[in-house]
């Protein structure tokens, strides 16, 4: 899958769980997109805090090269390095995975039933639209609000005063602005931090109004253990559902290449600079929480320069190609709601995969890579989906063991993305 900035929006639904990435050019063959999510991670002054608790982060050194291991328990949290949080009073008692998708409800019920009287501190341009963020306040335990222009929402390390809905001085500090997926640090007068919830954000093209969007990103205090669990469970139940729906219409996918997807599902939207630059736990942590907060419509409006789109990445012209190939699979014929349905979407990447590999495995260059230790069934997957697949035996057979140096430089990032990940995150293989 191709990288290319996340210039798009994800729209909030509390939808039952299968309700439903640097610019590439589409190889000969078709091959998915992918997205990548545009950041930098500004420091936040240290606040106040008060009497402390059991912190939600363990300790954690600098960022690791993707070749340090990493021991994390299988579909539990990953580890969560302090550094890169930005929270600056983390001491506060957090809220379960239900406390927060409960206050989340409510706070998207109340923005949509009633005007919010909160207001700018900063001038407003006659074409500034306004973004509202709810947030927990600790002190009163109530849902507050406040509103920032569109403009100050993504200007990233730039402080932004404001006065929330209950007439208290709050400043917001936009930690890596991209679009609506924009994580934010919210501090009262005192500095101490509060819990962002919910961005409700005007989706806008070509200057004209679409909707408005409700979305949750990854805010210091929201992404918790148990937040990042339930993200791991999500996916690996949209990869599973859709895995038995397809055995159901008569395509059976191997349990191998099942285990390969539900990872991939994750690497696709790991952002190379964050990637180069970020402790790698946390990274995957937050794509966790993202689909945990967000279920069906995470990724709802993320599409690549290559147009790529979705959950899984995937270019119009394989989506069509996969439609043609396995017509009983039933997938739906529009492409943009293919792909933010998850359901469908991972129907449509597991078929690709499963037909990627049984073209892969036919090729005696191919086997004999793998059964000499050339290659992995792991890399050629990895590199097969990220770019053309038809192009892997030529690399082999011209490179021999030296193989992915032949690959393209993205595609080379992306195995590193996928190894780091396997060494980080514990996914039990599946058995049938």
């Amino acid at each position: 899958m191709k990288k290319a900035i996340f210039i798009c929006f994800v729209v909030f639904s509390a939808s039952a769980m299968v309700a439903s990435a640097q610019t590439k050019t589409p190889a000969a063959a078709p091959s998915p997109g992918r997205v990548v999510v545009t950041n930098t991670m500004p420091a936040v002054k240290p606040a106040a805090t008060p009497a402390p608790v059991r912190p939600l982060v363990q300790p954690a050194a600098t960022p690791v090269s993707s070749s340090s291991p990493i021991s994390v328990q299988p579909r539990g949290p990953a580890i969560v390095n302090p550094a890169t949080t930005q929270a600056s009073n983390l001491n506060y008692k957090g809220l379960s995975f239900s406390e927060i998708k409960s206050k989340i409800a409510e706070a998207k019920r109340q923005m949509q039933t009633r005007p919010l009287t909160t207001a700018l501190t900063e001038p407003m341009t006659p074409l500034s639209t306004p973004v509202h963020i709810a947030y927990y306040d600790w002190p009163s335990k109530k849902i507050d609000y406040i509103v920032l222009s569109k403009e100050a929402f993504l200007t990233a390390n730039s402080p932004t005063l404001a006065i929330s809905q209950s007439g208290k001085a709050m400043t917001s500090r936009t930690i890596r602005a991209n679009g609506v997926n924009t994580p934010v640090v919210i501090l009262n007068d005192k500095g101490e931090a509060q819990l962002p919830l919910l961005i409700q954000y005007p989706v806008e093209k070509d200057g004209r109004y679409i909707e408005t969007s409700y979305y949750m990103s990854t805010h210091p205090g929201i992404v918790t253990p148990e937040v990042v669990g339930a993200g791991r469970m999500y996916i690996h139940n949209v990869i599973e559902i859709a895995r038995e729906q397809l055995r159901n219409k008569g395509y059976a996918i191997q349990p191998k290449v099942a285990d390969i997807a539900e990872r991939l599902a994750t690497v696709e939207h790991v952002d190379h600079l964050r990637f180069r630059t970020e402790f790698h736990p946390n990274i995957y942590n937050d794509i966790f929480t993202l689909f945990a907060l967000n279920e069906g419509n995470t990724y709802r409006y993320s599409v690549s320069s290559a147009g790529a789109g979705g959950m899984v990445q995937m270019i119009p012209p394989t989506y069509r190609m996969v439609r043609s190939r396995f017509p009983n699979a039933l997938l739906m014929p529009d492409f943009v709601e293919g792909m933010r349905n998850h359901g469908n979407a991972a129907q449509a990447m597991l078929l690709y995969m499963q037909m990627t590999w049984n073209d892969l495995i036919a090729s005696p260059t191919v086997y004999d890579a793998l059964q000499t230790g050339i290659a992995t069934q792991e890399q050629l997957m990895s590199a097969g989906y990220n770019s053309n697949p038809a192009r892997l035996p030529g690399y082999i057979k011209r490179g021999g063991a030296n193989w992915a140096t032949l690959i393209p430089r993205e595609t080379k990032i992306y195995l590193q993305i996928y190894a780091s990940f396997e060494r980080a995150v514990a996914i039990p293989p599946r058995t049938q």
